[in-house]
């Protein structure tokens, strides 16, 4: 998506327990900040008859907090430029500049050596501006949505090379948006978010992975307008992280 979510599944460290624990007691408190850079395939189209499809290049940072069987974690990811797409049906023509934020907050437990649960609050917006050489230059069309989600994950050993772990979660929603000619509607979201990450160590606390994560959202029940909004983003991750 334009997950609207931004986002990882959603910065979720499933795998991040169990790969850190081979190295450290479990009775310890471990801080693991995280940083990363995102290849971000979107979608955003409204009433299934169009709208933006491009590519964004997105970085972020978090930082994980990890106690016994437990783990908190916090992440936010933005594009620092605007990615400059074609629209198609939507309220502004021709080229549009695209942005996206998100902001994640997990809370996870360890069931056992392989699963693990967990729940959490994201916040992510899509904002859509009309370029310079648009009769609407400046204009803004904004998509925000905010809620819960809850999921679960698993992660695997490969030998001592590192872990590949899968993560799958679903949220619902409150969404707002905005245009020049509705100002601001309020409405309900709901999606869901897949991740598959691969996750091996450099040096004793300095890891690296590589995930990939798909995130689908519908937007749905507005009060002023009658079409429904869909985001997909599929990403393609790399980040380091290190426990200190």
């Amino acid at each position: 998506m334009l997950s609207i979510n931004s986002l990882k599944i959603f910065c979720l460290s499933v795998g991040l327990i169990f790969s850190l624990n081979s190295y450290a007691e479990m009775e310890t408190i471990s801080i693991v900040p995280t940083a990363f850079y995102s290849y971000r395939d979107f979608e955003y189209s409204v009433g299934g008859a169009g709208g933006v499809q491009g590519a964004i290049n997105s970085l972020g940072a978090g930082v994980t907090v990890i106690y016994q069987q437990f783990y908190l974690d916090i992440a936010g990811e933005e594009n620092p430029r605007a990615s400059e797409e074609e629209t198609n049906n939507l309220l502004f023509t021709n080229t549009v500049d695209f942005d996206r934020r998100d902001l994640t907050l997990s809370f996870g437990y360890a069931i056992n050596e392989a699963i693990s649960t967990f729940i959490g609050y994201k916040y992510g917006k899509s904002t859509i501006t009309a370029r310079p050489d648009s009769p609407f230059a400046g204009e803004e069309i904004s998509l925000t949505g905010d809620g819960v989600f809850i999921g679960a994950g698993g992660v695997w050993s490969v030998r001592d090379w590192g872990f590949i772990s899968f993560s799958a979660a679903y949220a619902q929603l409150d969404s707002t948006y905005r245009d020049l000619t509705v100002d601001t509607v309020k409405g309900d979201a709901t999606g869901t978010s897949l991740s598959v990450k691969w996750k091996a160590p450099i040096t004793e606390n300095l890891f690296y992975d590589l995930s990939l994560i798909r995130h689908d959202y519908r937007y749905t029940d507005f009060d002023k307008i009658e079409s429904d909004i869909s985001e997909q983003i599929l990403s393609l991750r790399l980040g380091l992280a290190y426990r200190f």
